[in-house]
């Protein structure tokens, strides 16, 4: 049992493949290039039940902190019933060697860091006016575009999976919040259960948009969900050039001639991920675009 009077931060890191090791290792390069180390949380290198223990990934994140094997052993596959297994897997080892204030964070493999203060930055929102169950990227109710038929709802309300967990999340969920899809199913259950906190430390990036958000001040942590996970994790981790501190490369009118072309996708990905995705970020920029109004 790890116990201290300090807050414990942990930091997973959920793999299946050697792809998703080699992007790791990107990330742990970039972390040592960049954070003042060691980094105060622990590394916990969560392994498919399919594939073997990454001594790659030990020598490169213990580098950087301390850091643990663990190999889930749900022995439950496919998507996404196997990353879901391998979630609570990760909650119920959390919750059982580990204890007090802090958080756990479900780091996934298309996901970078990309301030050098990350960690200090997710602890001090963590914190700040009491401690969440749960804090990430919300999604709001997201809606798809139909021709000549009333628009269909692809998503509820909820907060992305990459996010930061109570270290005994997996002992307060109720059972019933581990059927489904994790990232769907939890976050109903945690509003009941206590608070849940919107960040914008943690959020979705893009091919389009990722080395302005890289540049920019908001987000600590991006997501490149639905994207070319190798390009987006070699876009997070390259250096920041002079070109593009000065802001010369950035039209002024670039996001907004973002938005209208996704405006305009919308009503041709009818189908599929594509789909899910173009709908999930207008809304997104929607409900932003309300809450600054």
């Amino acid at each position: 049992m790890t116990k201290s009077n300090r807050s414990t931060y942990v930091c997973i890191l959920p793999y299946f493949c050697e792809e998703e090791v080699d992007r790791y290792l990107k990330t742990a390069q970039w972390m040592r290039e960049n954070c003042q180390l060691p980094l105060t949380c622990e590394f916990l290198l969560a392994a498919s039940p399919k594939t073997q223990t990454s001594d790659r990934l030990f020598a490169a994140f213990s580098s950087l902190g301390r850091t643990r094997h663990f190999r889930c052993p749900s022995q439950i596959f496919g998507y996404p019933q196997g990353p879901t297994a391998m979630f609570w897997d990760c909650m119920d080892y959390i919750a059982n060697n580990f204890s007090g204030s802090g958080f756990s964070l479900w780091f996934e493999s298309d996901m970078a860091a990309t301030k050098a203060d990350w960690l200090n930055r997710l602890a001090t929102e963590w914190h700040a006016g009491g401690e969440p169950i749960m804090m990430g990227c919300f999604v709001p109710e997201t809606y798809k575009f139909r021709w000549l038929r009333k628009k269909k709802k692809v998503l509820d309300p909820h907060i992305n999976g990459g996010a930061c967990y109570s270290l005994d999340f997996g002992r307060k969920m109720p059972v019933e919040a581990r059927e489904g899809v994790f990232d769907m199913v939890v976050y109903k259950h945690a509003l009941q259960l206590g608070t849940v906190k919107t960040t914008t430390q943690i959020a979705f990036s893009t091919l389009a948009r990722v080395r302005r958000d890289v540049i920019g001040q908001q987000a600590c942590v991006l997501h490149g969900f639905m994207q070319d996970k190798d390009r987006f994790i070699d876009q997070c981790v390259a250096p920041i050039t002079e070109k593009e501190r000065s802001g010369r490369i950035w039209h002024p009118f670039q996001e907004q001639i973002e938005i209208t072309k996704r405006r305009l996708s919308v009503c041709f990905y009818r189908r599929g991920r594509q789909a899910v995705l173009e709908s999930m970020l207008l809304a997104k920029h929607q409900l932003e675009r309300r809450k600054s109004a």
